[in-house]
């Protein structure tokens, strides 16, 4: 249901996330990029688990933000086949189905 996927993507860092810690700039927009979406045959990202490397640091002519690329792995949900899991019907349309389901339990 739960594993962790490895990606590597070129980001662009904002001038004025500059002042910060490098690698909590990256989290943090990393962050912004992939939390509660999709990726295509992987499945639902649910977290940046870490960074495994950061390099670059480039800025482009006529560009204010630094390029960097970045590998970092992402806690992704993903139900196997056949997997039974629990959860709430919240909205049925001819998109699709909405549910809700708890996914962690304490």
């Amino acid at each position: 249901m739960f594993f962790l996927s490895e990606i590597e993507h070129t980001l662009m860092l904002p001038p004025h996330l500059l002042n910060r810690p490098l690698d909590e700039a990256i989290k943090e927009q990393l962050d912004l990029i992939f939390l509660d979406k999709v990726i295509d045959k992987q499945g639902l990202c649910v977290s940046v688990y870490d960074i495994r490397s950061i390099t670059g640091g480039f800025i482009l002519p006529g560009d204010g933000a630094s390029t960097y690329t970045v590998k970092f792995r992402l806690v992704m949900f993903s139900p196997f086949v056949g997997e039974i899991i629990t959860a709430r019907l919240k909205e049925s349309t001819v998109d699709g189905l909405r549910w809700s389901c708890v996914i962690f339990a304490v």
